[in-house]
């Protein structure tokens, strides 16, 4: 009888060590802070903001940043440093207000996130190759590191990011409504009241384009625009085997982007539904198999107009063709074309700039 009892408590201390032991490997390891960002030319300052761990203000929370004036040179920028970050815990509110300054109007709102959805990009960690100086070998690196950014917009927009070392992805977007009774003396003493306010507003836009200031004088701020960013495609980026193509990272117009390792995952593209590109950065291998690297810049509103014009749920093609000729520091070599069932479209038009350089690691 005493073996009985010795072998069942065996048995139950096995299975409480073996549970131990899968909890502990389900710990949440990530971590994440918060930042903002804004479209270019279009500046805003947090007067206050919480990315809150739980459903009421009492939960913990880590601050966005504040006291600082936002204007991002490209949508999606990780601008502004929090004050903390919190680890193996995803938010579940986000409580903001803001100034808008081209419009000169403050907003709030408080914003139920999508939790699981945000953890779920978060708790297994972001994969990325890194090149092994000792060895000389590619390796492979899990980051558990990971930003939550609010885009601020325009009318009260406010976009929600999950960025990390090779991805940044939309996770919500939101509306917040006009506030008039934000106390931004307490930021600036000079912005005391609605004249004091409108002064420092107008002194801080100074500088902004000609183009933003005619809008504000005019009453003219393309509101509905940024709406026309998110707007996404049945599109596949495509590469010709020859060309050795190692990584492709695509940024994106809605401020999203992402990093293909085809050198890793068997030359398999992606399929998903993506936004117009902005830039494209490509490591390839050039005719003598040297390892170059090229950027390719778009203008945003001729990329825009050529992808709207396209029949409405048609796949495409976005096909980079590279010429393996292309020397270091040409800014020619690379053409991309749109490709549908019904047309092929040049994107030379919209080409801003590009140029190629020497790689000598491919990461």
């Amino acid at each position: 009888m005493k073996k009985k009892y010795y072998l069942i408590t065996a048995l139950l201390i096995l299975n409480i060590t073996l549970t131990s032991c899968q909890n502990s490997m389900k710990e949440k390891q990530y971590f994440w802070d918060a930042s903002v960002c804004t479209p270019k030319n279009y500046p805003a300052e947090i007067f206050s903001g919480h990315l809150i761990l739980g459903d009421n203000p009492k939960s913990g929370y880590v601050y966005m940043p504040f006291d600082n004036i936002i204007n991002s040179y490209n949508l999606g920028d990780n601008d502004g440093s929090s004050s903390g970050q919190a680890e193996g815990i995803s938010p579940k509110t986000l409580d903001i207000t803001w100034l808008s300054y081209t419009e000169n109007k403050s907003y709030s709102g408080i914003f139920k996130l999508d939790s699981d959805k945000i953890e779920s990009l978060m708790i297994n960690g972001c994969e990325r190759p890194y090149w092994d100086k000792e060895t000389k070998k590619i390796g492979i690196i899990k980051d558990f590191d990971f930003s939550l950014n609010a885009g601020l917009f325009p009318g009260g927009m406010v976009v929600l990011y999950v960025w990390s070392p090779t991805k940044m992805i939309i996770v919500g977007r939101y509306q917040a409504h006009e506030d008039d009774n934000v106390n931004w003396e307490m930021a600036h003493p000079s912005m005391k009241g609605k004249a004091g306010i409108k002064d420092y507003v107008d002194y801080m836009n100074e500088d902004l384009p000609q183009e933003i200031l005619d809008q504000i004088k005019n009453g003219t701020i393309p509101f509905g625009y940024w709406d026309t960013l998110f707007k996404e495609y049945s599109l596949t980026p495509q590469v010709k085997a020859e060309d050795k193509v190692e990584t492709i990272k695509i940024n994106y117009i809605n401020g999203e982007f992402e990093s293909i390792f085809l050198s890793l995952n068997g030359n398999l593209m992606p399929i998903k539904k993506r936004a117009v590109p902005r830039k494209i950065n490509i490591v390839w291998h050039d005719v003598n198999d040297r390892r170059m690297e090229s950027d390719i810049f778009f203008d945003e509103k001729n990329s825009k107009a050529i992808f709207e014009k396209i029949k409405a749920g048609e796949s495409i093609k976005f096909i980079i063709d590279i010429d393996r000729n292309t020397k270091p520091r040409e800014t020619k070599g690379i053409s991309i074309k749109l490709k549908t069932a019904s047309e092929e479209i040049d994107m030379k038009e919209a080409i801003v700039s590009q140029e190629s350089f020497t790689k000598s690691t491919p990461y």
